[in-house]
């Protein structure tokens, strides 16, 4: 995945794609995995997910949602806030 990307589209479970805007790319050594964090484009919501990015066979990217209530979730929400307080997005 381009580091740099403002945005990604994401499939549904209908298959539709869904264009999120990325918050935050980053990647974690530990877990060996890439993550972003993204929002809904279209949508005006607070709300945002984070996804695991793997490639199939052909080298294609598929965004994996992460459920909120699983050790490699806390991980990632951990991360997430040390980078966005470390470049001061985060108000407190």
């Amino acid at each position: 995945m381009d580091k740099d990307a403002k945005y990604v589209y994401i499939p549904d479970q209908d298959g539709n794609d869904v264009k999120f805007e990325v918050v935050i790319y980053f990647e974690i050594e530990k877990l060996k995995g890439q993550y972003i964090v993204a929002t809904p484009a279209d949508d005006e919501t607070d709300e945002a997910y984070a996804f695991k990015i793997f490639k199939d066979g052909d080298g294609s990217e598929i965004f994996i949602a992460l459920e909120d209530d699983d050790e490699e979730f806390e991980m990632v929400l951990e991360t997430y806030n040390t980078l966005m307080d470390e470049d001061g997005l985060i108000e407190e």
